[in-house]
């Protein structure tokens, strides 16, 4: 049932705002970047702003953790988005409505209007499939002048919330959650349909790649913290193996 009162949307996402603040009150935030200020939830001191690349199931653990600074966040004109729209604004983030089948150019126009704003997008909703790239967040990057940050966010125990195409991650009371900010991936202002789709795989591999590295943290294997900022490398300098592919398994 869908629920397409305002009022009753907001009643909505402001009681879970507070529960959920007061959740991750108890969760223990361990957030790892490769450029000091390529996170947001540090104030930049430079004038370089970057679009923050997560996977869907990870958008409350990415609102609710830690403090933002001059972020917005690209929301789908779905209803579902009327939720996460409402909740955003309560903890400072500026919401842009669009994606890549509805409103996207309206919402590149508003992200170049508004130079001084990270932005963060779940480049595999909001319909999926599920950690799947689209290319929507290449093209907006190449048009705003933001590098794109691959982001992974893992968490040692959570719930996962069932979806229609997507679960969604919300870590238990008093669990770690790891978040890693990678390296940024510059994107050029003027590129073709080629470079799109050549780029969009780039930034998949990096994310499925980050997301392996932040499972095997999240079990104390520290031996591959050096491996973060190093775009494409793998443990032991490798692709894959089946004990990895379990590991992408057991977190799907």
């Amino acid at each position: 049932m869908k629920i397409r009162s305002g009022i009753a949307n907001w009643l909505i996402a402001r009681f879970g705002t507070w529960a959920l603040k007061a959740l991750f009150l108890t969760v223990h935030v361990d957030h790892r970047k490769v450029v000091e200020d390529g996170t947001p939830y540090k104030a930049a001191v430079g004038s370089t702003r970057y679009c923050f690349c997560m996977w869907h199931d990870a958008i409350v653990a990415a609102v609710f953790s830690l403090k933002t600074h001059k972020l917005a966040g690209l929301i789908s004109r779905h209803q579902d988005g009327s939720y996460l729209t409402h909740a955003v604004k309560l903890v400072g983030i500026t919401p842009v409505r669009g994606s890549a089948s509805r409103g996207g150019a309206q919402a590149t126009r508003q992200l170049i209007d508004q130079p001084d704003l990270h932005v963060c997008i779940t480049p595999d909703g909001p319909r999926g499939p599920r950690r799947v790239m689209k290319d929507g967040i290449v093209y907006l990057a190449s048009r705003t002048g933001r590098p794109i940050v691959p982001t992974t966010l893992v968490s040692t125990k959570y719930w996962s919330i069932p979806g229609g195409w997507s679960d969604m991650m919300i870590p238990k009371p008093f669990s770690r959650l790891l978040m890693i900010a990678g390296a940024p991936i510059e994107i050029p202002a003027e590129i073709s349909r080629q470079e799109i789709t050549r780029l969009t795989e780039e930034v998949q591999r990096e994310m499925d790649r980050l997301h392996l590295l932040g499972h095997r943290l999240i079990r104390g294997d520290e031996s591959v913290t050096p491996l973060i900022p190093q775009i494409g490398v793998y443990p032991n300098d490798r692709l894959p193996n089946e004990a990895d592919l379990k590991i992408f398994k057991d977190a799907a």
